[in-house]
């Protein structure tokens, strides 16, 4: 018998009850905010996940162009946070 990791067996269950994109975008809902830090994520928020593009609301112009500027950063910290390579860029909209 194969030994399997939990986590492993965790990701088949979410792909055959077809959540395992919901749960990973969720997944980095959540850790946006600690990655941005304390100061940061009032001004901004994670909005939605497709095909690996990050969609990134934010209060002003200014912190989208900062956080462009950090982009790499803030992606590898997030991939690193979740377990897996679910980011590839970010994408900046205006808060509503």
């Amino acid at each position: 018998m194969t030994e399997q990791r939990a986590d492993q067996l965790f990701e088949v269950a979410l792909r055959r009850l077809g959540v395992r994109r919901q749960v990973r975008e969720a997944q980095v809902r959540d850790a946006f905010a600690e990655v941005v830090g304390p100061a940061v994520a009032p001004l901004c928020r994670a909005v939605s996940m497709e095909r690996g593009v990050l969609c990134v609301a934010t209060a002003h112009s200014a912190l989208a162009h900062q956080l462009q500027l950090d982009s790499l950063r803030v992606v590898a910290a997030l991939n690193a946070r979740i377990g897996a390579d679910a980011v590839r860029r970010l994408r900046f909209v205006p808060m509503r």
